[in-house]
């Protein structure tokens, strides 16, 4: 979970974040002024974002009868609902009480609002783990590691991810002076997580769209008849989109993985005590946070929907 604070300090005892919020935000009144207009387009026009996705992934789930998606039915279904509530509970967050600031005159509990804000995480690296697992079931590929396409195993990984989140939430209920620490260990989890999860995506993506160019030049020389004169002239072959797609989506999870670090030295280095960060830079990096949120999230979405079978991701070569 991350809601970290970046540039300048205010010594500001005013607007303290209570003991029970882990992140100190912004001193709200000031940077709300500052902000202007800025400040809905992040939580009304986020929040507006990921209800679209909520209400595509419900609908998709409702259709699931009929409708044709990536790999196995059940890994499509759980992958869907994941997204559903990922989509959920960021809208619930950004349109309720944003950050604990008390913008629509609902103030939440700060562990209640901590625990809808960190469930987002496991629901997305939960739905980019099924997805991977499918993508390897319909490539029909092997990874080095056999556990990473274990669904026992990676049901228990994605078990105890959502427990060490609801864990935090409701330790930091009972005992808020412990909220940093537990801070750290969902942030750390999600980080290790995330890099292996993006690192095998991007290893099993490359390895299909090699394998896909390899047979498409062997059907283009065959249709050709002399791959050699014309090989310098071809345009660039198409593979399939799924793959690409995987590309973008652990490119995604690196930038996650990276944001989540600069938050954690941001909060608990630079910002150890109580304190304010400047508006602006908090407000930038909040943003662009949550786009990359979204934007894994939808390339997650469009992966899960395309139709492809087992065994059809990479077209075999027959003569």
């Amino acid at each position: 979970m991350s809601k970290p604070p970046l540039g300048t300090t205010t010594n500001s005892t005013q607007s303290m974040t209570p003991p029970a919020a882990a992140e100190p935000g912004p001193d709200w009144p000031v940077a709300k002024e500052l902000w202007g207009i800025a400040w809905e387009f992040h939580w009304a026009g986020l929040g507006t974002l990921f209800s679209i996705l909520a209400v595509r992934s419900f609908l998709v789930l409702a259709q699931v009868r009929t409708r044709q998606g990536f790999g196995r039915k059940p890994l499509f279904i759980a992958i869907n609902s994941l997204l559903f509530t990922l989509g959920t509970t960021r809208a619930l967050f950004l349109f309720l009480d944003p950050y604990s600031s008390a913008e629509n005159g609902i103030e939440i509990p700060p562990w209640i609002s901590m625990l809808v804000f960190g469930i987002t995480y496991p629901c997305l690296t939960s739905s980019f783990c099924l997805i991977h697992l499918a993508f390897i079931e319909v490539a029909k590929i092997q990874l080095g590691s056999k556990r990473l396409q274990d669904v026992r195993f990676l049901g228990g990984i994605i078990g105890i991810h959502f427990a060490i989140v609801i864990t935090a939430g409701a330790t930091t209920a009972l005992k808020p002076d412990s909220a940093s620490l537990l801070l750290i260990i969902c942030q750390l989890f999600f980080i290790l997580w995330s890099l292996i999860l993006s690192a095998s995506f991007i290893y099993s993506g490359l390895k299909v769209i090699n394998q896909a160019s390899r047979v498409q030049k062997q059907i283009e020389s065959i249709e050709l008849g002399n791959s050699t004169i014309r090989r310098t002239s071809k345009r660039p072959r198409k593979t399939s989109k799924v793959a690409k797609v995987t590309l973008v989506t652990s490119v995604l999870g690196f930038v996650c993985c990276g944001l989540q670090i600069y938050s954690m030295f941001g909060v608990y280095g630079l910002y150890s005590k109580v304190v304010n960060p400047s508006p602006w830079p908090w407000w930038v990096f909040q943003t662009c946070f949550r786009l990359v949120e979204f934007g894994m999230a939808c390339a997650l979405a469009y992966s899960v929907t395309q139709p492809v079978k087992p065994g059809k991701l990479v077209p075999k070569l027959r003569i």
